[in-house]
C-alpha cells in the first residue's frame, strides 16, 4: 500500500512538473492562411488570446518577451480577443496595469485591437486600457481601410454583447471585408451574415488533454482550437491562446500566436474585376 502511494504521488508530481514546463513554454508560431471576399490586397494579422497576466506562469518580463515576438513578425494588425487579467484557483497578485503595460510595445500599421474576456471586468479593463493608450473594440465597427473589424463585450453581460455586435455589424460597409473579434468561439452560430471572418479564444485549446480528459462542454469542445467554416461561407479561427486558467498547467496542449495571412478570394468563374458592366 505505501508502494502504491508513493507511485501515486509520484506520478502526480511527474504530471504536475510536465504541466509547469507546458504553461512556461514559448508559444508555438502558427500560420493560417485564408481567402476573403473583397478584400483587395494580402494582409497579416497577429491573433493573441488568453494572456491572463500571473506571477505564476505570466509575469510581465515574460510578456514583454512575447511582444517582441510579435513585433518580430512583422504584422499589418494585431488582434486580442480577451482575458488579459489573471484567473487561477490563487494568484499571487499581479494589477492588470502590470498584464496590460506589455501591450504598448506593440507596432501594427493598422493598429492593435482588442476585445474582453470573461476573466476580464467589463468596465475596469475600459478604464485601464484608456489610460495606456490601448484600443478597446467592444460593440463598435472600424474601417480600418483595405478591411473592417467589429468587436463584442463578452457574453458574461447577457445578450446585450450580440445585440451591439449585430447593430455595429450593420453599419459596415458592403464593399469591403468585415471581421469580428469576439472571446468566446460558441457565437459562430450567430453571426451576422456579412461576417467573413470570426476571431476568437476562451478554449486555450483544451490546455490540459490527457487521453481526451477532461472533456468541455458541447459549446467549447466544438471548436478547441483551429480553422472552421460554417455552411454559409463565414470563417472562423479560434487560438489556444498564450496563458492558462485555473493552474498553470498545460498537458497535451501548446500556446500559440496565431498568423493570418489574409489573401484575396478568387474572383467566380466569368467574372474579370474591373471590366464588367
Amino acid at each position: 500500500m505505501k508502494r502504491f502511494s508513493l507511485l501515486i504521488l509520484g506520478l502526480a508530481a511527474a504530471i504536475g512538473w510536465a504541466g509547469w514546463l507546458g504553461a512556461i513554454r514559448d508559444p508555438a508560431v502558427v500560420h493560417t492562411h485564408v481567402e476573403l471576399a473583397g478584400l483587395q490586397r494580402p494582409l497579416r494579422i497577429v491573433h493573441l488570446s488568453d494572456m491572463h497576466g500571473s506571477n505564476w506562469d505570466m509575469p510581465q518580463v515574460r510578456l514583454n518577451r512575447i511582444m517582441d515576438q510579435v513585433n518580430a513578425l512583422h504584422p499589418d494588425l494585431v488582434v486580442i480577443t480577451g482575458d488579459f487579467h489573471a484567473s487561477k484557483i490563487w494568484d499571487p497578485p499581479m494589477r492588470l496595469e502590470d498584464a496590460l503595460r506589455p501591450l504598448t510595445k506593440l507596432k501594427a500599421p493598422l493598429g492593435v485591437w482588442s476585445v474582453p474576456g470573461n476573466h476580464d471586468d467589463p468596465y475596469w479593463i475600459r478604464w485601464v486600457m484608456r489610460r495606456f493608450g490601448l484600443k478597446l473594440l467592444a460593440g463598435d465597427l472600424v474601417d480600418l481601410g483595405p478591411i473592417q473589424i467589429v468587436g463584442s463585450d463578452d457574453l458574461i453581460m447577457g445578450h446585450l454583447p450580440l445585440q451591439r455586435l449585430r447593430s455595429a455589424a450593420a453599419r459596415a460597409r458592403p464593399d469591403k471585408p468585415l471581421i469580428a473579434l469576439v472571446h468566446e468561439p460558441r457565437l459562430f452560430t450567430q453571426l451576422p451574415p456579412n461576417v467573413g471572418l470570426l476571431l476568437a479564444g476562451h478554449t486555450h485549446g483544451g490546455q490540459i488533454q490527457i487521453f481526451g480528459w477532461p472533456r468541455f462542454k458541447k459549446a467549447d469542445a466544438k471548436y478547441l482550437r483551429g480553422l472552421f467554416r460554417n455552411a454559409s461561407g463565414q470563417q472562423m479561427i479560434v487560438s489556444a491562446g498564450i496563458g492558462t486558467s485555473v493552474v498553470p498547467m498545460r498537458l497535451g496542449t501548446q500556446g500559440e500566436i496565431v498568423v493570418v495571412a489574409l489573401q484575396p478570394a478568387p474572383q467566380p468563374p466569368g467574372r474579370n474585376s474591373g471590366t464588367d458592366r
